[in-house]
């Protein structure tokens, strides 16, 4: 076989992989949560998200008070549609931050 019909044959098998990689279903990895949303929540931070499957939990950035060090805390994984995920700083911490993961 010639160079110039190996290097076609090539470039068909690639092409058609790439194809096929583009029409796979969504896989378990590809489907979160959504329609989400995290607030500041008294000394601590809560969210919720409202559809989609996997799990969610909340993340809060508790500086201890009158400094810099701060502790990352979280709340509880949660399901979306259900119960909402808080997460509260201790006493001795004051909020700075917050967010959602996704899973």
């Amino acid at each position: 076989m010639g160079s110039k019909v190996k290097r076609m044959l090539q470039v068909a098998a690639i092409g058609g992989i790439m194809a096929g990689a583009m029409v796979l279903p969504t896989t378990a990895a590809q489907a979160t949560p959504s329609n989400c949303s995290s607030v500041p929540y008294g000394n601590g931070w809560s969210g919720w998200c409202g559809k989609g499957t996997g799990t969610y939990q909340v993340w809060a950035r508790c500086y201890k008070i009158n400094t810099l060090k701060y502790t990352i805390r979280h709340g509880p994984w949660r399901s979306p549609g259900g119960d909402r995920s808080n997460v509260s700083c201790q006493s001795t911490e004051e909020v700075g931050g917050g967010g959602i993961i996704l899973s």
